[in-house]
């Protein structure tokens, strides 16, 4: 098991329409992508944070690395495609996959 970990970086000033993105578009998206159930979405807090931005983790739990690789070559680009032509640099991303330790 694993979890597909996404942070976006937001302006507060596109984050009510960022929040609206998400769970119309990109919370559908990665559910029927394959693989990717239950999300959970938290607030990123750190010692410098910085005014008028905010943090946000998505994280989806994926059984197996073939589903997040399936999901790299088919919906990737398209979530990528989709975010940037709403909102351009208001908004990065970036992806992490976590694999616990025992």
């Amino acid at each position: 098991m694993y979890l597909f970990n996404t942070t976006f970086y937001i302006d507060d000033a596109v984050m009510n329409a960022w929040q609206e993105w998400y769970r119309a578009t990109y919370l559908p998206l990665m559910l029927s992508s394959g693989g990717f159930s239950d999300p959970l979405v938290y607030k990123v807090h750190s010692l410098h944070d910085e005014e008028g931005s905010s943090s946000i983790a998505v994280q989806f739990t994926v059984q197996t690395m073939d589903d997040i690789q399936q999901w790299e070559a088919e919906t990737s680009q398209r979530v990528k495609l989709l975010m940037t032509g709403i909102f351009g640099e208001t908004v990065l991303h970036f992806w992490t996959v976590l694999e616990p330790l025992s």
